[in-house]
């Protein structure tokens, strides 16, 4: 399976780099992710909790990073296994500054899975890792672009001075730096229904011309609504 894509974030490329190479902010960006923690220069032990169609379970894995070019570029290779199966993959990060602001992100890798969760079907893995990397990517740009509050700044107290001289205000305490706040994690429920609406958009793409999905959902879920209706008129009627 071949993932790829690009991916603009809001945030200078600096700080891109810096969050990619952190396992604590990662850790709170990977959908369905429970633990990320460094074990080496460049190893981390990871844990994941993912649901792909019927199948559900934890991947405990390794991931590795080589190549590593700063503020530039890495390869990472991924190894896990868990009830659902195994996955296996290894793919290529490049960065570089956009030109509308911001940076881009430019990745691609294969992946192979093995198990119960390789009976899903291929096309349903596919959009679902798709999915699950949208969700990632999204979850670690709100963390670089939604800044804490940040401290005020301590009011200026004035010392008194002599008849004829100027007040010399006493020294001012230091402004806390501005430090990027946690993005809370989703849900499983919540991740599980952002892919279920990815995977039935990439699945309607088969038949449905992207500009008209939005308008075939919707009156689909009228179509319903209106049956559920239906339904119940009758069953009032037999009472």
């Amino acid at each position: 399976m071949r993932l790829e894509g690009t991916y603009r974030f809001n945030a200078p490329r600096t700080d891109v780099w810096a969050a990619l190479m952190d396992p604590n902010v990662l850790s709170t960006a990977l959908p369905g992710g429970e633990a990320m923690e460094q074990v080496g220069d460049n190893d981390y032990r990871a844990s994941m909790n993912v649901k792909i169609g019927p199948v559900q379970g934890r991947f405990d894995g390794k991931i590795s990073l080589s190549e590593i070019v700063p503020l530039q570029q890495y390869t990472m290779k991924v190894d896990g296994q868990g009830a659902p199966g195994f996955v296996s993959g290894e793919g290529k990060l490049f960065l570089e500054d956009n030109d509308g602001g911001g940076t881009l992100l430019r990745y691609g890798g294969d992946v192979q899975v093995g198990g119960r969760i390789a009976g899903v079907g291929q096309r349903l893995i596919e959009s679902t890792a798709r999915s699950l990397t949208r969700q990632g990517l999204t979850a670690l740009d709100q963390a670089l672009t939604v800044p804490t509050a940040t401290q005020p700044p301590a009011a200026v107290p004035v010392t008194a001075g002599r008849t004829g001289e100027l007040d010399t205000p006493a020294p001012q305490t230091p402004v806390a730096p501005v430090q990027r706040a946690p993005v809370a994690q989703p849900s499983m429920a919540g991740i599980a229904a952002e892919v279920a609406r990815d995977v039935a958009k990439d699945l309607a793409s088969d038949y449905i011309p992207a500009g008209k999905q939005e308008r075939v959902i919707w009156f689909a879920l009228g179509a319903l609504a209106m049956l559920a209706f239906v339904v119940l008129v009758r069953l009032v009627q037999k009472e």
